[in-house]
């Protein structure tokens, strides 16, 4: 494994325990001091913004050098998209570890969302729900080899519970296009059948966008 991801998925797994385990007062504050004490490996690193941290080559490179979109990759294929993203991204410390593949057009988006983001007791918070939703669609886009777009617009419509740590599926498509607006529809499902639908328009980006773009 990548140093900088178990690095991430160290920290993962250590909120998940904060969150799920609680410490007695003395016990808690010396595991603080502890990990406060863990931020001077840091001191005299410099701070990055993400497209230095995360950027390097992406599909927007390759638009920007070639002209063409790259082509999908096989279908069933696990998507890469964004390796510092709070949804899928797994050197992200913060993430909800979903992780994408493509199915013909569609984009599957596969994720057990951990206790960290619970809301109602047993159940996935509905704005992590909605995050997950929207990256999901924005991935359709390098299921079917075609531009990068931006969120116009999402609604999402919970239908039912979605529950925390077991297997959900996200699924998106997009329906139809209108000049730079293209719409996408997507489902969610769960062990007992489906507990959300989205609709989303998203914008193409304009040429002179993509040079800072990293998705």
């Amino acid at each position: 494994m990548d140093p900088q991801q178990r690095l991430a998925e160290s920290v993962q797994r250590l909120g998940e325990l904060i969150i799920t385990r609680p410490l007695d007062d003395d016990a808690a504050s010396d595991l603080a001091e502890r990990i406060e004490g863990l931020g001077d490996a840091f001191v005299g690193i410099e701070a990055l913004e993400k497209m230095e941290r995360f950027g390097g080559r992406n599909r927007v490179h390759e638009f920007m050098e070639t002209g063409s979109w790259p082509a999908p990759p096989p279908d069933g294929e696990e998507m890469d998209f964004d390796i510092g993203s709070a949804v899928g991204g797994e050197f992200n410390p913060f993430s909800i570890g979903t992780k994408y593949f493509r199915d013909g057009d569609e984009s599957v988006g596969r994720v057990r969302v951990p206790r960290c983001f619970e809301g109602p007791p047993g159940r996935v918070h509905g704005g992590f729900i909605c995050a997950i939703f929207d990256e999901v669609m924005g991935t359709v886009f390098r299921a079917t080899g075609t531009s990068s777009a931006f969120t116009g617009e999402l609604t999402v419509r919970f239908e039912g519970p979605a529950p925390i740590g077991v297997d959900l599926e996200f699924r998106a498509r997009e329906v139809r296009t209108e000049g730079r607006k293209r719409f996408l529809e997507g489902t969610a499902t769960g062990p007992d059948g489906q507990f959300a639908s989205a609709k989303g328009t998203f914008i193409n980006m304009r040429p002179e966008q993509l040079g800072s773009q990293v998705l």
